[in-house]
């Protein structure tokens, strides 16, 4: 921040480019954000097995590889490699359930590509910010998530809509 205080967690940050750049308005804290939150949150959770090994062999660099190891296999009792091999297998399969929730999520308002139909949200950017992620993961990591969704067409045309913010991508 401008005073050197510094701000953590993506819903504290959005709230003050919010306050401090009204226009144009992201809505925040709407409906669909609360009901997208839930549902992501219990996605992200089926798929750790995949996405935490993944960071380490595709995402970070060597100077932060060791830190990374070190905590998240405190994180999650045992080595990442082994916590892929034991817990990966089957993850894409108990997240679907939630991958559709979002597909429905995403289709309830017809009217555009986005959760609020014409209107971007920062639920949007939640939802483009995981699939880039995925993305980062590989090509068969990402294509199994949109598989998952039961409509990746309807997904990749949302992040197509979304190209303005997100072509730059690194």
């Amino acid at each position: 921040m401008p005073d050197g205080s510094y701000v953590m967690d993506s819903y504290k940050i959005a709230d003050i480019i919010e306050e401090k750049h009204p226009e144009p308005s992201l809505p925040l804290n709407t409906p669909v954000q609360l009901r997208f939150r839930t549902i992501m949150i219990n996605f992200m959770d089926k798929l750790a097995p995949i996405y935490v090994p993944g960071v380490a062999q595709r995402v970070l660099g060597e100077e932060s590889l060791d830190f990374f190891l070190a905590s998240r296999q405190e994180d999650v009792g045992m080595p990442l490699d082994d916590y892929g091999k034991q817990h990966g297998p089957g993850a894409f399969e108990k997240s679907e359930p939630f991958a559709r929730e979002i597909t429905a999520l995403l289709k309830e308002t017809p009217s555009g590509p986005y959760f609020m139909g014409d209107t971007v949200s920062y639920a949007d950017f939640m939802w483009a910010g995981i699939l880039l992620f995925f993305k980062c993961l590989g090509t068969e990591v990402y294509e199994e998530v949109l598989k998952r969704t039961g409509d990746a067409a309807a997904h990749t045309k949302f992040l197509d809509a979304l190209s303005l913010w997100t072509e730059r991508n690194n």
